[in-house]
């Protein structure tokens, strides 16, 4: 397992990580019949989505995905790439070979969101604290914003920076790892919750 790559937020003409949600909404590719196939280990999900602001709507700006099959060929399974369907109009950049990261790219989609709660966004993350599993939670970011969302607008935008550093300071002093004595189901909860984005402020 390796520490996966997270959704996107455009704001301000900054890209920011998301790194918490609290609420229901957003994108899921199954809304739209899509199966993305896990192609690479730090997207285990497949698929990828940079959300942006404008005049207040939470919209869907860019999603990559792995769309295909993997097809037994006589000797081996091959993974036979499929081209995605309209999404709000826009076709996707479509890549018939296996090299790229993603094989379907859905730029400018502008598709409002109908999410409801909260999101966490972030930059400057601390590299001292990386861990090769999961999300990166929201403490390990130096700079941090909650975007409060209604239906797809949001209502409200707080910066909470220094609540992330206070848990931080607490995070540092205790073991966010499992250690070496750690059974094999406390390790098993530690990788669900790494995969988790939940949060409570």
């Amino acid at each position: 397992m390796t520490a996966q790559i997270p959704d996107a937020l455009l704001l301000q003409n900054q890209k920011l990580s998301i790194v918490g949600v609290n609420g229901r909404g957003l994108f899921d590719p199954l809304d739209y019949d899509l199966r993305p196939f896990p192609r690479i280990t730090s997207c285990w999900r497949g698929y990828i989505c940079e959300y942006k602001l404008l005049a207040n709507k939470f919209l869907l700006n860019k999603l990559q995905l792995n769309l295909g099959v993997n097809k037994w060929n006589g000797d081996r399974y091959e993974f036979i790439p499929e081209e995605g369907p309209l999404i709000n109009g826009r076709k996707p950049i479509f890549a018939t070979d296996n090299r790229g990261l993603f094989n379907n790219t859905y730029d400018e989609l502008n598709l409002q969101v109908d999410f409801t709660g909260g999101i966490l966004a972030a930059s400057d993350f601390i590299q001292e604290l990386y861990v090769h599993m999961g999300f990166h939670p929201a403490w390990k970011y130096k700079n941090v914003v909650e975007l409060i969302i209604s239906q797809g607008y949001v209502t409200e935008t707080r910066d909470v920076s220094e609540i992330m550093q206070e848990i931080r300071n607490k995070m540092v002093k205790s073991q966010f790892e499992p250690g070496g004595n750690a059974t094999q189901e406390e390790i098993e909860k530690w990788v669900a919750a790494t995969f988790r984005l939940d949060y409570n402020l």
